[in-house]
């Protein structure tokens, strides 16, 4: 049975604390695949401050040569707001008899009420909810508003060929927003060791977040 996790979100940048995350997921559920998914917009955040293309772009630059990762773009292709109950549905259609996880910050666990569709999640992926520092721990969080239990830190709650167990999976702590990088970008400071030095060149050197010459250069 194939397993698939999928890893939404803005990305605006991508920074390490995503891919280390990203990396332990994998591992520790012992997945075939995890998927990158930035988002084209949400109803519940402010616009990315990148257009979806170079977001896209700098994902793939990211994980280039890392086994088991990808990136699909289709919410960037679908276009308006970003709804994970469409793009589940949509993946459950194509991905018949597996097994998805929906992985996501506590930050972004704490509102799930708010989304679209919200009591339909359960039935379509498993939830993997991972530490964020300077947010809740995910065994602090409410319930989400479907029928579950509560958030474990056991794996095994996690069936194959089910949907809707929650859990909660420490990360290694990385203290990296990518909100703290857009602004050591605009006012000129260095972001070596926060991103990925794949694109680091990229977003040091470019004008997507405010950049400007007193930006150190290489």
């Amino acid at each position: 049975m194939k397993t698939i996790g999928l890893f939404g979100g803005s990305f605006d940048p991508v920074h390490l604390g995503h891919l280390r995350a990203a990396i332990e997921v994998h591992e520790t559920l012992a997945l075939d695949e995890l998927r990158f998914l930035p988002s084209h917009a949400s109803r519940n955040k402010p616009e990315p401050a990148a257009p979806g293309a170079l977001r896209k772009h700098w994902l793939e630059l990211a994980i280039a040569g890392l086994q088991g990762f990808s990136v699909d773009d289709r919410e960037l292709r679908r276009g308006g707001f970003s709804y994970t109950s469409v793009t589940l549905t949509e993946i459950r259609e194509e991905e018949p008899g597996a097994t998805l996880y929906w992985v996501l910050g506590s930050d972004a666990f704490a509102g799930i009420g708010l989304w679209h569709d919200a009591a339909a999640l359960g039935r379509l992926a498993h939830w993997v909810v991972v530490t964020r520092p300077g947010c809740p721990l995910p065994t602090e969080l409410p319930a989400p508003p479907w029928p579950a239990p509560r958030l474990s830190t056991d794996p095994g709650v996690l069936v194959p060929g089910e949907a809707g167990g929650l859990l909660a999976l420490p990360v290694t702590p990385i203290g990296i927003s990518a909100s703290q990088i857009r602004a050591q970008i605009a006012s000129g400071l260095r972001i070596d060791y926060l991103v990925p030095e794949a694109i680091r060149h990229e977003l040091q050197n470019g004008s997507y977040y405010g950049a400007n010459t007193k930006t150190p250069r290489d």
